[in-house]
């Protein structure tokens, strides 16, 4: 008989293996504490900012901006004369030489006038001409009566003479001719106001470049307004257009401004594409740091890993404000226009405004500044050392005294984290003149790299 208070053997088999378990979860649930709170508070300890050693090369800042390729020259010719438009001599993306024929109006009416303008001329002349042997008669009379006294009459004589004396005849021949030769000059005038117009009625292309807008087609009525042509760098007040009577006597005038773009109205758009040039606007802290002659590095949306040579050509001296914001246009001259370049593609543009040679310098993140002070914190623990400061770049800035080549500092401004005690090396970084490690024992710390 097996008594009451004693379990199996195999009950008791089954529950030491049951506390084995329990002793080890239990055991497992501590080391996981330990790790938890131990260790991340020993790694805590342990983590130490990237440090970066003073190093020797060029610096050099600039400033950056955005714009748009465009035309170094544009035009928007249109008909100086009204009348009804015939045909149209070119196509768009067509090339054109300054001068060339590209569309034409009726000349009927032009040409009726001429003829009629020529006919007054001719009748101006030939009253000219008559009034000129009146005037040669009139002061032959006068010269024979000067040679030839005559007796003075008597009073009944006086009375029965009649007609003009010689003198009184020269001053109306010499009126006449005074009037003949204004009218012959009025008809001059007409006659070459009307050859103007028969002239208008064919287009022309006031530059050489590509056709890249008709804006008008065969059959529409011209209103004989200007021509709007733009030249970039340069503004000018736009002329006087004229007016175009029934005649079509109306002479239209020019304007000039710094848009480099189409002008708008013309019968058609023209657009020098040989020399393309970026515009772009700069803000007045960073149009104060450029000038002319500057040299600048143009990238094109369109392809992002082309580096273009540019060269900044001007600044306008009058600003442009914009929900309370003031900016300069500049204008960029590129030394190679790549292929496959339009007008309206977005630039990015930066110019190099200042350099400094062979010269000490660090991440611009290791350094702090308070005020005028500048500051950096020396990686060997003695704390921080003021430094003094020369060209400030967009990633490095030249230390003209305070630190000397080979001292690590720190970077106040990096990412924190890495361990202590290792032998790895820092993420390496990109300065002006070859790369170097970061962080002799840490695996973080990365920064901007240098241009």
């Amino acid at each position: 008989m097996v008594s009451r208070g004693v379990l199996p053997r195999h009950k008791l088999r089954g529950l030491s293996v049951l506390n084995v378990a329990l002793v080890a979860v239990v055991v497992a649930i501590a080391v996981s504490a330990y790790l938890l709170f131990f260790k991340s508070d020993s790694q805590a300890a342990g983590t130490t900012r990237p440090s970066v050693a003073v190093s020797r090369g060029d610096v050099t800042a600039s400033v950056s901006s955005s714009g748009t390729l465009q035309s170094p020259q544009t035009a928007s010719p249109q008909f100086e004369t009204s009348g009804t438009v015939t045909s149209v001599l070119v196509k768009v993306g067509q090339v054109v030489a300054k001068g060339a024929p590209i569309a034409k109006i009726d000349p009927s009416a032009a040409q009726r006038a001429v003829r009629i303008a020529e006919q007054n001329q001719t009748a101006a002349a030939d009253s000219v001409t008559a009034a000129q042997q009146t005037l040669d008669d009139a002061q032959e009379a006068v010269d024979a009566a000067e040679a030839t006294p005559t007796p003075t009459p008597s009073n009944g004589q006086q009375n029965q003479s009649q007609g003009q004396s010689p003198e009184v005849a020269l001053t109306n021949a010499k009126a006449s001719l005074a009037r003949a030769k204004a009218d012959k000059e009025q008809a001059d005038q007409n006659l070459e106001g009307a050859q103007a117009d028969l002239a208008a009625t064919t287009l022309k292309a006031p530059i050489a470049g590509t056709v890249t807008a008709i804006n008008g087609t065969v059959g529409s009525v011209t209103g004989g307004s200007g021509t709007s042509s733009g030249n970039s760098g340069n503004s000018g007040n736009a002329g006087s257009s004229g007016t175009a009577g029934a005649s079509g006597t109306g002479q239209g005038g020019t304007s000039t401004s710094s848009s480099a773009t189409a002008s708008s109205g013309g019968f058609i758009d023209i657009s020098d594409l040989k020399s393309l040039q970026v515009v772009a606007a700069f803000p007045e802290a960073d149009a104060i740091k450029i000038k002319a002659g500057q040299s600048a590095t143009v990238t094109l949306n369109a392809e992002p890993g082309t580096n273009l040579t540019a060269s900044l050509t001007s600044v306008s001296p009058t600003p442009t404000t914009t929900n309370g914001v003031v900016s300069y246009s500049a204008t960029f001259t590129l030394s190679k226009l790549p292929v496959g370049a339009r007008i309206g593609q977005t630039a990015n543009v930066s110019v190099q405004t200042a350099k400094a040679s062979n010269v000490l310098y660090v991440p611009t993140t290791a350094i702090v500044t308070s005020g005028t002070t500048h500051t950096v914190t020396m990686a060997d623990g003695s704390g921080t050392r003021e430094v003094q400061l020369g060209v400030r770049g967009d990633s490095f800035t030249q230390i003209t005294s305070g630190l000397n080549e080979g001292d690590q500092v720190e970077l106040i401004q990096g990412a924190i984290g890495g361990t202590t005690g290792g032998t790895g090396q820092g993420r390496n970084g990109q300065f002006p003149g070859g790369q170097f490690p970061v962080g002799g024992t840490g695996t973080g710390g990365g920064f901007n790299r240098g241009r």
